[in-house]
């Protein structure tokens, strides 16, 4: 990686070098109106500086030294030369000389205080000279003296790291992430703000701290218009009010709203915890549950399969019922009519007039984001019948996902012994889809998190001829790897310590930086990618998939290819108690999407047996925080991290078959 060091002002460029070369960074205006730096260098001066500096921009770095020597400091102001001195420095600390270039920074420092720009990028880099001499206090006290808001964007992103850095590695906690949000100022959207590494460790440490100090640390940011602190408050105001604090609660919301009404994604993500709050005195009944099925077209034998399922656990449950002198559950059922948007505008009818306590639905994918996200508008909790595409931070625990959600296979990757067993450098390769993409941010939020290596996140194309390409670029003989400097950055102690890695040659051997790879993909695809590992020499390597993965053509052919892995939920016993009840009143054995109706209704009414009266919303979102475990035919679930993780099973391929691979 580069290590963008120093600017130097002089005339109107901003001239910034590394170890490994020089360029010319251009002058950030929107940062620097305030100050016209011109105004304090003559003429003369400016003249006499441009062949050293076209010497230094060319990376003639003896050449300049000499010809800033040659220059004599007679007639010259003492802010030129501090400007003379900090070039000097940038010199010597691209010699690796850091003892040198701290010399001649310090003079810089006591002549230049009429330009405060410079002031400012010589404090940055005396600071990044302390750093490179592991004299990490000095480096602190130095850089916590330097006017950021005086650096170009870019000096100012890389002041903001280091002293994070320099920050965490001294117990510092708050500066660290204090520092961390501030280097997010850029973003935009809530996508872009998730997708930057540094926003994860900033999140995670911004958990880490007490109530006290997340409040105090939201109160210094209220005149900076970030995106980062604001999301940090929404996240605030629903931790505030899970945890029962209201008027803790209201304080936070308030408070977001007042400074950050600008963003528009933050108000849309307050309002279901508004209607969570809105909604807490609404009453319910605790026994009418909510259906929604794709009845009628495409889907139709579908959903009737599910609500056979549904069925059998409603027969047992009603038995129970009245055996104990209970009042009997009852099911509300709309028709989805197989399309999305009907779905979800059946859920809203369920809620608004049916005042079902909780709903089944999202018998697909695309159905049950929708049918979800209607859902949470009301604070009521959805039980999907399949995954929900969404990022994490876009659940709570007012989802289910009956299926191991994304989050569930992710979470048992990283926390199972699987990831310990095969190594701890992984990589993903994913489709370009809305599922791939889904995988592959909880995949980086969650090796971030635990502080696994990522070396490569890739996609590939599902539609392209073959799948040569992406490959070529995982093994490093191709192009370098997408997000490579932003997993660089993270993985390493810091971004001043990594020199990027040339790539090898198609002709050479592969470069294996991973000791796994996760391939959340379907099985026709993976038969694809899987047999060009081996044609570039690339044998035995570790793959880790998806539960499509327990498939007959996986079982078949996947073993030829290398270990592969795969998660699942674990294998339930044949004549399970289900099983039983549903062929002795259909006739048949159940399969999956039986077994999926049958396990949401369980769940459902698990969380409204596990108190001892609900009789409003509030009663019912208090049930489901306090649950401790959900278990159903398919296995069991445990709220973690305000999400239901559903425990899973690592299963490995083997020319005889599958076998448990725990």
């Amino acid at each position: 990686m580069k290590v963008l060091l120093a600017t130097v002002v002089a005339g109107s460029l901003l001239i910034s070098v590394s170890c490994s070369g020089v360029r010319v960074i251009a002058q950030d205006k929107k940062e620097r109106e305030v100050i016209d730096s011109n105004k304090f260098y003559s003429e003369e001066f400016k003249l006499k500086m441009t062949p050293i500096k076209e010497q230094f921009r060319q990376g003639k770095l003896d050449q300049a030294r000499a010809g800033l020597l040659a220059y004599p400091d007679t007639n010259l102001k003492p802010v030129e030369i501090a400007t003379k001195k900090n070039l000097l420095g940038v010199i010597y600390f691209g010699k690796k000389n850091f003892e040198e270039a701290i010399k001649v920074f310090d003079t810089a420092l006591g002549l230049g205080h009429d330009d405060p720009n410079l002031i400012a990028q010589v404090t940055l880099n005396l600071g990044s000279a302390y750093f490179k001499l592991n004299q990490n206090e000095k480096a602190y006290a130095v850089l916590s003296t330097c006017d950021f808001k005086l650096l170009p964007e870019n000096e100012a992103k890389k002041y903001h790291q280091l002293h994070a850095l320099l920050a965490q590695h001294l117990g510092k906690k708050e500066v660290s992430v204090s520092s961390l949000l501030r280097g997010l100022a850029d973003k935009k959207t809530i996508a872009e703000l998730r997708a930057d590494p540094k926003f994860i460790s900033a999140e995670e440490s911004f958990s880490k701290l007490t109530r006290t100090e997340r409040i105090r640390m939201l109160e210094d940011f209220e005149n900076e218009k970030s995106l980062a602190v604001a999301y940090l408050g929404l996240k605030e105001t629903e931790r505030s009010y899970n945890s029962g604090n209201e008027e803790e609660y209201r304080d936070i919301f308030t408070w977001v709203i007042e400074h950050f009404a600008g963003y528009q994604e933050i108000m849309d993500q307050l309002q279901p915890i508004k209607a969570r709050v809105q909604n807490k005195d609404e009453k319910i009944d605790p026994r009418v549950i909510g259906v929604v099925l794709p009845l009628s077209g495409d889907r139709a034998q579908l959903g009737e399969r599910a609500l056979s399922g549904i069925d059998v656990m409603l027969d047992e449950l009603n038995r129970n019922a009245e055996s104990n002198q209970q009042l009997k559950y009852k099911l509300d059922i709309k028709d989805s009519q197989s399309g999305a948007a009907s779905g979800a505008f059946s859920v809203k009818e369920l809620i608004e007039t049916g005042k079902a306590a909780i709903i089944i639905g999202g018998l697909n994918p695309q159905s049950a984001t929708k049918e979800y996200l209607e859902a949470k508008k009301y604070g009521v909790p959805f039980i999907s019948l399949s995954q929900v595409y969404l990022p994490k931070e876009e659940k709570n625990h007012l989802l289910i996902e009956i299926p191991g959600s994304i989050e569930s296979q992710v979470h048992h990757i990283f926390n199972s012994n699987l990831a310990t067993k095969l190594g701890r450098a992984g990589a993903i390769l994913y489709p370009k889809s809305d599922l791939g993409e889904a995988y592959a941010n909880e995949f980086w939020r969650k090796s971030k998190q635990l502080e696994y290596p990522v070396t490569s996140i890739l996609s590939f194309d599902r539609n392209a001829v073959d799948f040569k390409d992406p490959i070529m670029n995982l093994l490093g003989i191709k192009y370098p790897k997408e997000r490579e400097e932003e997993m660089s950055l993270v993985n390493d102690i810091s971004y001043l310590e990594k020199n990027k890695n040339i790539k090898r040659l198609q002709n050479l051997q592969p470069q294996m930086d991973f000791d796994w790879l996760f391939v959340p993909a379907l099985p026709r695809d993976v038969l694809q990618l899987l047999p060009n590992f081996n044609f570039f020499d690339a044998f035995n390597t570790n793959f880790v998939g998806v539960p499509s993965w327990r498939s007959e053509i996986m079982t078949n052919e996947g073993y030829r290819f290398g270990n592969v892995f795969f998660v699942d939920e674990p294998l339930t016993a044949d004549e399970s108690k289900f099983t039983q009840a549903f062929l002795s009143k259909y006739k048949k054995q159940p399969k999956l999407v039986e077994m999926l109706g049958h396990d949401a209704l369980q769940l459902a009414t698990a969380i409204v047996e596990s108190q001892g009266t609900i009789g409003t919303r509030e009663d019912l979102d208090k049930a489901m925080l306090q649950v401790k475990m959900l278990k159903g035919e398919s296995g069991s679930w445990v709220l973690t991290e305000d999400v239901w993780i559903k425990q899973m099973t690592t299963y490995r391929l083997k020319r005889e078959g599958i076998e448990l691979a725990n």
